[in-house]
């Protein structure tokens, strides 16, 4: 009888490092016996991470979507999202991965924001792209770059990564599409401000303020504003965008763990299990047990 999940590990980027903790970029292979010994275990980072897979089978699952990997995918994982890759033979590719406080992507101003960081966030929760072969050669040629100067490390060579990386993220946020560049409204500096930090409070609060005032309030702003600028900004509502969390975290629990609907409740902050059940169900159509068959069944 296998040992029941009841929790989703979360892993540290010094892990994967034995020097500068703040920034990785690697061959798959060279990252050891740490980074397999994952195979097929769903956790979480904290910190950012692209997967770069150019050869070899990979069933990637990112949340509660599995992508079957093909031929050069880069794949984009935010801080905090569930992920689980499943080798069916050698793979091989690269990783980059840093910290926040090595890009700061939370607290770019607008433009930035646009180009940059809606590669993490976004409303599917992940990207996912392909390349051809002309640009294949230009991200090739872009990580080598960084792994020379990880490796010898000359006078200026954080600031060179930095500019390496954010190239990185613009040529990605090109081949995404226009839906990841900013658009004009998104140039609205405050506006952008107010939603970044909208979306930074949801990430530390939702399992204990759930309702738009409470968001608002710490904002220093009015409900309605709120939801105006998450509109303008984003296309759904304040709102939307807590319970969107909400159900995310919830369907990760699913999908992920062995707890109960009820034990998934009081980690959400839920004092009435009944009530998430009734909350789960109002926005997913599905009981949380239901959402747990349907999509074990497809695994």
């Amino acid at each position: 009888m296998s040992e029941k999940r009841n929790h989703i590990e979360v892993v540290s980027l010094p892990e994967y490092v034995h020097t500068d903790p703040k920034f990785v970029v690697s061959g798959l292979c060279e990252l050891g016996n740490g980074f397999f010994a994952q195979n097929g275990i769903a956790h979480r980072h904290d910190f950012y991470t692209i997967y770069w897979i150019k050869k070899g089978q990979v069933q990637h699952t990112i949340d509660t979507v599995t992508h079957a990997v093909k031929k050069n995918m880069l794949f984009f994982l935010a801080p905090g999202q569930v992920h689980k890759m499943e080798f069916s033979e050698k793979v091989e590719g690269y990783m980059i991965a840093f910290q926040d406080t090595f890009m700061c992507l939370k607290d770019q101003s607008a433009t930035l924001m646009g180009i940059n960081s809606a590669l993490f966030f976004n409303n599917q929760f992940s990207s996912v792209i392909s390349l051809n072969p002309e640009q294949e050669k230009e991200f090739d040629m872009l990580v080598h770059m960084m792994m020379k100067e990880v490796t010898e490390q000359a006078t200026e060579y954080e600031t060179a990564l930095h500019g390496l990386l954010r190239y990185f993220l613009v040529l990605a946020s090109r081949i995404k599409g226009s839906s990841m560049v900013a658009t004009p409204e998104q140039h609205a500096t405050h506006n952008s401000s107010q939603f970044l930090q909208f979306k930074n409070l949801i990430e530390e609060k939702y399992t204990i303020l759930k309702n738009v005032s409470d968001y608002a309030a710490l904002l220093h702003i009015k409900p309605v504003l709120l939801n105006e600028i998450s509109k303008q900004l984003s296309g759904i509502t304040a709102g939307e965008h807590i319970r969107n969390r909400v159900i995310l975290e919830a369907q990760r629990y699913l999908y992920n763990t062995d707890l109960s609907a009820k034990e998934i409740a009081y980690k959400l902050g839920f004092e009435d299990p009944h009530y998430f059940s009734r909350f789960f169900k109002k926005y997913t159509s599905q009981t949380p047990s239901e959402f747990k068959e349907a999509s074990r069944a497809n695994v």
